[in-house]
């Protein structure tokens, strides 16, 4: 899964473009123990066992928020403005979380570089709009609200699209929670669906290595 914030909000879409191969036919693999690259390109697949290319490596879920505006004056960040917010099938699932009035990824109503994300294909893709009330630099520090019981039954209980009232909620939550409960939604979603992926992978990794145990028997009997 991969959660981002500002320009790790472009960063979570690049990587979705460069497992689609968007920037070349092959990607080294990153080492997270030693923080260096790997000369390999190649995984081990979790589910089926076999070699295969880290190009083509498909996400569950990501998100972006705030991903935009001025970081796009930077060199690194510049791109068509026409796939920015084109999301490919690297991805099952992708929401891009705006703020109603945010001067840093200039989301302001009636600009037209201001544009929704989109798929590039068959990825399910949502775009939700957060109160104004919600600031760009701190709407991601949530880790507060796990802390406050009322707090965490809300988020929780929480189902995305669902009109819940937050004003019952303490103020310090208002301007995190709604983003809060919609990406930890979409978390606990994921790690249930691909934990069940897992489970079905081995149980027909299983079944196939006791396919081909009987085989020479059958044979035999024959």
């Amino acid at each position: 899964m991969l959660i981002g914030h500002s320009q790790g909000g472009l960063s979570a879409v690049r990587i979705l473009k460069d497992l689609a191969g968007q920037s070349g036919s092959d990607i080294r693999v990153w080492n997270p123990l030693t923080a260096t690259l790997e000369e390999r390109t190649t995984i081990v697949d979790p589910f089926t066992h076999k070699t295969r290319p880290v190009v083509g490596v498909s996400a569950s879920y990501a998100s972006a928020i705030g991903a935009g505006g001025w970081a796009l004056l930077l060199p690194n960040w510049w791109e068509n403005l026409e796939t920015l917010r084109k999301i490919p099938d690297t991805v099952d699932d992708f929401t891009g979380f705006f703020i109603e009035v945010d001067l840093f990824a200039l989301s302001l109503p009636g600009n037209p570089l201001d544009k929704p994300y989109e798929n590039n294909g068959s990825a399910h893709v949502r775009n939700v709009t957060l109160p104004a009330s919600y600031n760009h630099v701190v709407a991601p520090l949530t880790h507060m609200l796990a802390g406050d019981p009322a707090v965490r039954d809300w988020i929780n209980a929480y189902v995305p699209g669902d009109q819940r009232d937050t004003s019952s909620l303490p103020a310090e939550a208002a301007g995190h929670v709604l983003w809060a409960a919609d990406v930890w939604y979409s978390i606990k979603k994921h790690w249930c669906l691909e934990a069940q992926h897992w489970v079905r992978a081995e149980r027909d990794r299983a079944r196939a290595a006791e396919r081909r145990s009987m085989s020479p028997s059958l044979h035999a009997a024959r």
